[in-house]
């Protein structure tokens, strides 16, 4: 065996980089849009909620990857920023719904270019078939 076969892989270290990167991105983004109430964490919540008429806290939780404490206090504070409204389910008594309110539903543009931008950052640095082969890998990292 060579010394390589023994050293670890540098995946992590370049999964954190990226992501750090997106973060960075995401926030400038955010402050040139004079949104400075919203965070990234926010991002995944407005994503979904963009593509729904709303949802159940708990399958945001899940659509999201984050806890329940961590998803109520990230909701607490777009609720508290007039973004989104949350409701009691009428079809399960201790579910809550969460709903985007019309200025949220404003918000659409904004993550829409956030999110073409994170594209566009990548495709100037990777090919297509390398955006492709990457996306597929990381997928299949996380299990999905």
């Amino acid at each position: 065996m060579n010394a390589s076969e023994h050293r670890p892989s540098a995946i992590f270290f370049y999964t954190a980089r990226l992501h750090w990167l997106g973060k960075s991105y995401i926030t400038q983004e955010l402050e040139k849009a004079g949104l400075s109430g919203i965070v990234p964490s926010h991002g995944d919540i407005l994503n979904e909620l963009l593509h729904r008429t709303s949802c159940k806290m708990s399958e945001l939780a899940r659509l999201i990857h984050k806890s329940k404490s961590t998803l109520t206090t990230l909701v607490e504070k777009l609720e508290r920023s007039g973004y989104v409204q949350r409701t009691p389910d009428p079809d399960d008594q201790r579910g809550v719904l969460v709903t985007l309110t019309d200025k949220g539903r404003r918000l659409a543009p904004v993550v829409e270019n956030i999110s073409k931008g994170l594209d566009e950052m990548l495709r100037s640095r990777l090919s297509a078939e390398e955006m492709a082969a990457l996306e597929a890998l990381l997928k299949k990292s996380v299990g999905a």
